[in-house]
């Protein structure tokens, strides 16, 4: 009986998981290029913060020349340079 509990459980977070991460998708635009820019000028470790500079100046090159998926991928490569976890820039709630 616990067993079966425990792999529903399993299975259920395994279609979970990827949806949530599905819906934190930076898209490429000025204002969230703009946004995470201002994140990583933020970031107190200066090793992350250069890898995550790197990555951001790529995906606004690719911005600036139009080629959006290029842009989408280096906008995803700056997301986990900055340790996020995930593409999207961290929000605070109030």
């Amino acid at each position: 009986m616990i067993k079966s509990a425990l792999l529903a459980s399993a299975i259920s977070l395994a279609f979970i998981v990827p949806a949530s991460a599905q819906q934190t998708k930076v898209p490429c635009d000025e204002p969230s290029l703009t946004q995470m820019r201002k994140d990583i000028d933020a970031m107190t470790d200066k090793e992350k913060q250069a890898k995550a500079l790197e990555s951001w100046e790529a995906a606004n090159t690719a911005f600036k020349a139009n080629n959006i998926e290029e842009c989408n991928a280096r906008v995803g490569d700056t997301g986990k340079n900055m340790d996020m976890g995930s593409s999207a820039p961290a929000t605070q709630t109030n």
